[in-house]
């Protein structure tokens, strides 16, 4: 368990705690959060607080599920700083392995350890002049997070295997999905790394709390995918829409984006339905898609006749975007639909 050091005075900030510059608001370029397509009013207070934390050189704590778009905040934070000439360094701390978090971020000498071929610089001293992005700092393994409160305290580094202290100056934005006011009561993270880092603390809502945002950031993705796979523009179906926006998304805008580009990649039409929706997302529904029932005394053809009727409706009568639908071709479609008219009658 990670040792607790004497308890630091808390210093949580809230946005009207923060100093603006000659008594006004500092200048923020909006076009820094056009990236995150949303009109809800809880991402509005999340823009306001970015407005007024990037100009502040204070370190700041984002907080939030996976998906919710930390390191998008993280970098408009940094582009509308007073470091945003600098680099913008990131780290993901659970996608590295114990063995190397030190390396990564304090950097080696030659010959520290095996495989340290050559001399390396660590993110932290990468990240000179600018802002560095400590992505899921939760998982910060115990023994480095002595070291990081070290750097956070001290602005100094020492790299592995070297006995020189390097100082750095960098502004330390950190991001966790994870508990960490529960993980310091479990003896799981370090009391006072927490309070270093919690100086100014933006929570980012879950998608499915942001009312009005799905079929807007629907839209985007399906225009983003169509440009970006060199694709004629897709419509996307009214049951479908309805469906995407009344799913929960646990992996909240990344999963949504990610099922929108299956959809753009695999659909052969250009409406997207709710026939395009990958098994995955479909497995999960909250409220499944609705199924397909068979009426009592009814025969092949009067079936097949009302799916194809039903299909040209939702089409608006295009029998080229019917037949891509039903992915048959328009000539099959035709006598198809003339043949199941005969028989019925």
């Amino acid at each position: 368990m990670p040792t607790t050091a004497t308890k630091p005075k808390r210093s949580t900030k809230s946005a009207n705690d923060l100093p603006r510059r000659n008594g006004h608001d500092p200048p923020f370029d909006d076009n820094l959060l056009k990236k995150i397509v949303s009109q809800s009013p809880l991402m509005d207070e999340v823009y306001q607080f970015v407005r007024q934390v990037a100009p502040v050189d204070s370190t700041v704590l984002v907080t939030g599920e996976s998906g919710t778009g930390k390191e998008l905040i993280a970098e408009a934070i940094h582009a509308a700083s007073e470091r945003s000439a600098g680099p913008f360094v990131t780290i993901n701390m659970a996608a590295v392995p114990e063995a190397l978090v030190e390396s990564e971020l304090f950097g080696h000498v030659k010959g520290s350890f095996t495989g340290a071929a050559a001399d390396r610089v660590g993110r932290f001293e990468a990240a000179k002049g600018g802002t560095i992005f400590v992505d899921e700092i939760g998982d910060l393994h115990p023994p480095s997070q002595a070291k990081l409160l070290r750097v956070l305290e001290n602005r100094i580094v020492t790299p592995v295997g070297g006995n020189d202290d390097r100082e750095v100056d960098v502004r330390v934005v950190a991001a966790t999905h994870r508990p960490l006011e529960k993980m310091v009561a479990d003896d799981d993270f370090r009391e006072d790394l927490y309070y270093r880092l919690n100086v100014v603390r933006i929570s980012l809502p879950p998608l499915r709390k942001r009312q009005g945002d799905i079929p807007m950031l629907v839209r985007h993705f399906v225009d983003y995918f169509c440009e970006t796979y060199n694709r004629m523009p897709l419509d996307v179906d009214e049951e479908l829409m309805a469906f995407l926006d009344s799913h929960p998304w646990p992996g909240n805008v990344r999963e949504l984006r990610n099922c929108v580009e299956s959809m753009v990649v695999l659909t052969n039409a250009d409406m997207l339905t709710s026939d395009d929706v990958p098994p995955v997302v479909r497995k999960n529904a909250r409220n499944p898609l609705p199924r397909f029932e068979v009426p009592d005394n009814i025969s092949l053809a009067e079936i097949e006749e009302t799916i194809i009727t039903e299909t040209l409706e939702r089409c608006d009568g295009n029998r080229t975007r019917a037949a891509q639908k039903l992915d048959i071709s328009v000539r099959t479609l035709q006598r198809r639909l003339a043949r199941a008219s005969k028989e019925v009658a």
